[in-house]
């Protein structure tokens, strides 16, 4: 029998583990990258319990938790009506959604949990109507860049960002959604 894929909203009884995700994902993946004091930094400003109940609380934010047999396994954020940040100034047709974040457990990886999120996301655009997705992401992930390029994601701009005191780049990638 093949393991269930669940995705459910997160609601606010969840946030302990929309928080263990948070951290465990990004720690994951790129504890290679920062130093540990840039890590705990980022982490305490970023993903710490009281930052992530603010973001629940906002309204144009959306938090899925991804459960693959019944284990917490990844999350998906979104943000409705978000433009992009980039150098250029762009401007995507509205209504617009940013796919924010997609994070798998490394544990869960290799289980097709990263296609089950992004095809939630085109279900949640096209329940709200949504004309493009964009996203960040950064420079040198090679195969997160790969796996949005496979979805049909076109790159169309850049944006900085700090983790600590590291100043990264993000490449933005944009997808028309059709009804």
């Amino acid at each position: 029998m093949t393991p269930a894929i669940v995705i459910r909203p997160v609601q606010p009884d969840m946030l302990d583990t929309l928080v263990v995700l948070e951290q465990q994902t990004f720690t994951e993946t790129f504890r290679h990258v920062y130093s540990p004091e840039d890590l705990k930094a980022f982490l305490s400003d970023k993903k710490s319990p009281e930052i992530l109940k603010q973001e629940l609380l906002k309204g144009n934010a959306r938090y899925y938790i991804c459960y693959y047999d019944n284990a917490p396994a990844g999350f998906l954020k979104l943000n409705m009506d978000k433009q992009p940040d980039d150098k250029a100034g762009a401007t995507l047709p509205t209504p617009v959604m940013e796919l924010e974040k997609i994070y798998v457990l490394q544990a869960f990886q290799g289980f097709k949990l990263g296609k089950a999120l992004i095809h939630h996301a085109y279900a949640v655009a096209r329940e709200h109507q949504v004309n493009c997705i964009w996203l960040g992401v950064w420079e040198h992930n090679t195969k997160a860049r790969a796996f949005y390029e496979r979805e049909g994601f076109e790159r169309f701009g850049e944006h900085s960002f700090m983790v600590g005191s590291q100043l990264d780049t993000d490449w933005l990638y944009k997808k028309a959604v059709s009804g």
